[in-house]
């Protein structure tokens, strides 16, 4: 997957948002709003996040982010990219992520078939379906007395 980034200074040099940053995913999907951050450790990425109406320990309101990556590695290469594009005054950086999945099958060329499948957690839906089906196979039949009598007058 190839992902660029583009950093947009900050009007305000005093802010400790630094630039806001777009990230295009494989020229096909936009995400805006992540922001390069001026923190006590150094610069950092803030990804897109909404005020909620939750508050926390400490009075304050909690921000929930709305896009954000599902691990370490990318979260780490992103910022890398996007601090990168801000010291280089709004140049867009590029980089290839390789999802895990898509490693797995590089370093496994053997498997193939149902055995490709993504490993893990089974889908909810199938166990949704299996509780289902187990629900039914439990239940008791009955028949109305109706029905018994339908059914005498079928034989």
């Amino acid at each position: 997957m190839n992902i660029s980034v583009k950093a947009f200074e900050n009007a305000d040099p005093d802010s400790a948002v630094k630039a806001h940053v777009n990230m295009t995913i494989d020229n096909a999907f936009v995400v805006k709003n992540l922001a390069v951050v001026e923190g006590k450790n150094g610069l950092f990425v803030n990804m897109p996040h909404h005020k909620s109406n939750e508050v926390g320990e400490d009075g304050k309101p909690v921000y929930k982010d709305d896009a954000f990556p599902l691990n370490k590695d990318l979260r780490d290469q992103i910022r890398k990219a996007a601090v990168e594009s801000y010291e280089k005054g709004g140049e867009e950086v590029s980089f290839e992520y390789e999802t895990a999945q898509k490693a797995q099958k590089k370093t496994n060329p053997e498997k193939s078939g149902k055995e490709d499948a993504r490993q893990g957690k089974p889908s909810v839906l199938k166990n949704l379906s299996e509780e289902k089906k187990a629900s039914r196979a439990s239940k008791p039949v009955t028949v109305s007395a109706a029905e018994k009598k339908a059914a005498g007058a079928e034989r």
